[in-house]
């Protein structure tokens, strides 16, 4: 809590610093000087268990001789005393910079789609350890498969990293607000402002360049039903998450098909869709092995009832559009 003569701030940060949220309340009176800061910490516990008790206007006092925060409600019959731990005031070195303002609610599904894949790191591929937002998209994921999101209404001049470890708590704290955001940074950190929120981050991750990947040129493409690759996905992956996508060409037909690999059981299952295009040869046939899992995961994200699946030697692409956005996820065969 920072307390000033004429706001409340309250602020949460992780336990290595990196991250933080914090909101700010302007206060109705107080006796504190034009420039005289106070700053403490209270258990979180003690803020949870009264905050959402009391509708009223609330009185603080402090003790710093005794180390305690009191306060009372007018009108209400209570008074409550907790132990407080004063610390130094830290005001900011920097200045912000405004970098972009943009509707929260895009920024949400952006980080949601980026982020399908980053948790993911299997036996040799190293996870990538941050989600990067640039150039009107958002992207990231592991070395077994990428994933990224673009709409018109990320801006183009928007460029961040969002470190791996923070992609869960932003993306909560993001999805409660509403309207603008304003995106600013410093030199060592990132700041995104709602109103009176405000959430920021030191600066730190990567995010591998991708956006090559989604440019190769596809062996075949398919439209399909989400619902009936999905299904097709789910099945696939009972007995194994290690599986194998195979695609089989002749004179009159282009067929797909789902098989799991694995040691005691065998399933194979068709994926139904329609040709888009094809460069093979009648008679050619071609197999990429993929992770069920991460094909089961990007079909379920998938908001639109049809999708389009393009297969390569070793990439398979899988790309969902509407007129408001982009989503196309990118796996790369497991070797």
């Amino acid at each position: 809590m920072m307390l000033s003569a004429d706001a409340l701030r309250l602020g949460e940060s992780t336990s290595d610093n990196g991250f933080s949220v914090a909101t700010t309340f302007d206060l109705i009176r107080s006796n504190l000087a034009a420039d005289e800061i106070i700053s403490l910490e209270i258990p979180k516990q003690v803020l949870a268990s009264w905050s959402h008790h009391y509708y009223c206007e609330l009185s603080f006092e402090l003790d710093k001789d005794g180390d305690s925060l009191a306060w009372k409600g007018s009108g209400r019959s209570f008074h409550i005393r907790t132990p407080v731990r004063f610390v130094d005031a830290k005001a900011r070195t920097e200045e912000p910079r405004s970098l972009a303002d943009v509707n929260a609610r895009a920024l949400y599904d952006a980080i949601g789609y980026a982020a399908l894949l980053i948790e993911n790191r299997t036996a040799g591929t190293q996870a990538f350890d941050g989600l990067q937002i640039s150039g009107g998209g958002a992207k990231s994921g592991y070395l077994g498969g990428v994933s990224m999101y673009r709409s018109a209404a990320l801006p183009n001049d928007l460029s961040f990293v969002l470190p791996k470890r923070n992609v869960a708590n932003a993306r909560a704290a993001i999805g409660k607000m509403q309207g603008a955001l304003v995106v600013a940074e410093t030199d060592d950190a990132v700041f995104i402002k709602s109103g009176s929120t405000e959430l920021s981050w030191i600066k730190t991750g990567r995010c591998r360049p991708i956006d090559g990947i989604f440019g190769t040129a596809m062996k075949a493409t398919f439209d399909v039903a989400v619902t009936e690759a999905l299904r097709s996905a789910t099945i696939a992956r009972i007995a194994s998450d290690r599986g194998r996508i195979v695609l089989e060409t002749s004179d009159s037909d282009h067929t797909l098909s789902l098989l799991s690999i694995s040691p005691t059981c065998r399933y194979d299952v068709a994926f139904k869709g329609a040709l888009r295009e094809c460069s093979l040869a009648p008679g050619s046939k071609l197999e990429l092995n993929i992770n069920l899992a991460d094909l089961h995961r990007v079909l379920l994200s998938i908001r639109t009832p049809d999708a389009q699946i393009s297969i390569d030697k070793h990439l398979l692409i899988v790309k969902s559009a509407c007129v408001d956005y982009v989503e196309a996820s990118a796996l790369a065969a497991l070797h």
